[in-house]
């Protein structure tokens, strides 16, 4: 696939060659006045163009080697896309409603948010899909050369509001990343001049992604080896794709939903001031590990009870709680100071399932479990870092590195936060009273299985926002733990 005139091409550096390459998407909710929809769409497609021309990255175009390597390409000819979405039946939303009701997570998932990830050459744009299917992403990529931008952004309007959809490749982006894209979009709406990271190498030594033959793997499987929550995916459905059991209901059968459980600033700080006593510390611990440690104890109790009749998956003999833990501060000091990529990885806290039943029960129990928690993460400094990398360098194929569980299994839970990441950009867009959005929302095709993600949130807020995503059945064991919602202030959804 040579490149066009004038383009540059560069292989994506190992972290983000081994990451997921689907899209993430976040939605920004503002109120607008209906009146000024036009200016407000000329304004956000102005900022994009000049977003484009001072950060190419972002107008940056990915593809797949037929070796499974991603390559970017850049070129002065690139845009970001841009899209103004039609509602849906021609019915819009009322945002004052959407706003009273806190914005459910349901509004959120749509078919037009699950965008494929990307596809190797030689192929049509996405095997499998149908004409109405390639009608919901016309602007994704080129038809004939399979070329899948960094980034693209639409907007739907709401009676009253202006809902504005973001989608980063995640081949090349984080929630550190996602947070660099929003603020250096918000500062292009306000005409303000920024300096922030916009490489996706990281300036330090690293090993080269491996061009060994697919039959040379002894040096990759002995490194994965010593990396225990990665597995080997022979079947090339990587990168950082989970390992499925053998058996079970499929994912895609389960019938799921999602909530936002809200938490207060204060519930919080009750609940870090009780683990604090309980474990007889000087310091209260984060509101994170907190969370987290409530989260696992709860959530796997819930999933436990429900779900292995519905998956056909039954529990192991203990608990896990997988983190996404944000190295960026951790290792390589200064490396990452310029840097727009992926740099996180997981760090699992494995816990015996009768001490998380107790935890539901007990809260000296659930205290716990926060040391357990914080040493888990605590373990990802620079050689945590380096050991994974020189593994994912090792791997003849990229989209043989998988996260060693599978999403089905009662006992795991994928825990995570957006917290910090973008709540606080500022906008101007006309016709939008406010220089902050009202909410962002996590936004995908369907609901998952096992998750937890705290939302974004500004600096000042007085709440924090847990985004869970459960069998049916889970979720309604969980809504019913009385214990568990002696801490949740409130439900959305």
């Amino acid at each position: 696939m040579p490149p066009r005139d004038g383009s540059t091409e560069e292989d994506l550096s190992v972290f983000n060659q081994c990451s997921p390459r689907g899209y993430i998407c976040v939605v920004l909710c503002f109120p607008c006045d209906d009146s000024r929809r036009a200016d407000a769409t000329h304004h956000i497609k102005q900022s994009l163009a000049r977003l484009a021309e001072d950060r190419p990255l972002f107008a940056g175009r990915l593809y797949t080697t037929s070796e499974g390597r991603v390559v970017l390409r850049q070129s002065k000819f690139y845009d970001i896309p841009f899209r103004v979405i039609p509602n849906e039946d021609g019915q819009e939303l009322d945002y004052e409603e959407l706003k009273r009701r806190e914005f459910p997570p349901d509004t959120f998932i749509r078919p037009r948010y699950g965008i494929p990830g990307l596809t190797v050459p030689n192929c049509r744009l996405f095997p499998g899909l149908t004409e109405y299917d390639c009608r919901l992403f016309p602007d994704l990529a080129d038809h004939d050369c399979g070329l899948f931008p960094v980034s693209k952004v639409d907007i739907t309007f709401a009676r009253g509001g202006l809902l504005l959809s973001i989608f980063l490749q995640h081949a090349i982006t984080d929630g550190g990343s996602l947070e660099i894209f929003l603020k250096s979009f918000g500062n292009q709406t306000r005409n303000t001049l920024e300096s922030l990271p916009s490489d996706q190498k990281l300036r330090i030594p690293r090993p080269i992604l491996s061009s060994r033959k697919l039959s040379e793997t002894s040096t990759f499987r002995r490194l994965v080896k010593k990396c225990p929550e990665y597995e080997i995916l022979l079947d090339f459905s990587g990168p950082t794709q989970p390992r499925m059991l053998p058996g079970g209901q499929p994912i895609s059968s389960l019938n799921k939903i999602g909530k936002i459980f809200v938490f207060t600033t204060d519930s919080l700080r009750k609940l870090r001031e009780t683990i604090r006593a309980k474990n007889r510390s000087n310091e209260r611990p984060t509101a994170y590990t907190s969370l987290a440690a409530l989260a696992v104890a709860h959530i796997t109790r819930a999933r436990i009870s429900t779900e292995p009749r519905l998956s056909g998956i039954e529990p192991g003999h203990h608990a896990a709680l997988w983190n996404s833990v944000n190295w960026r501060k951790r290792a390589f000091d200064g490396a990452t100071s310029n840097y727009f990529g992926n740099a996180v990885l997981p760090a699992v806290t494995k816990i015996p399932r009768e001490h998380v039943n107790a935890a539901c029960d007990d809260d000296g129990h659930l205290a716990h479990l926060v040391p357990l928690i914080k040493e888990s993460i605590n373990e990802v400094d620079e050689d945590y870092v380096r050991e994974r990398m020189s593994m994912m360098a090792a791997a003849p194929d990229p989209r043989m590195v998988g996260v060693n569980y599978d999403p089905r299994s009662p006992e795991v839970l994928a825990f995570n936060t957006w917290r910090h990441f973008g709540a606080d950009a500022q906008w101007d867009i006309p016709g939008v009273p406010v220089t902050k959005p009202d909410a962002i929302r996590r936004a995908t095709g369907a609901f998952g299985l096992g998750t937890a993600l705290i939302l974004p949130a500004r600096g000042d807020s007085n709440k924090q926002e847990l985004f869970v995503s459960l069998s049916v059945d889970a979720m309604e064991a969980l809504c019913q733990d009385q214990r568990w919602m002696k801490w949740v202030d409130r439900i959305i959804g």
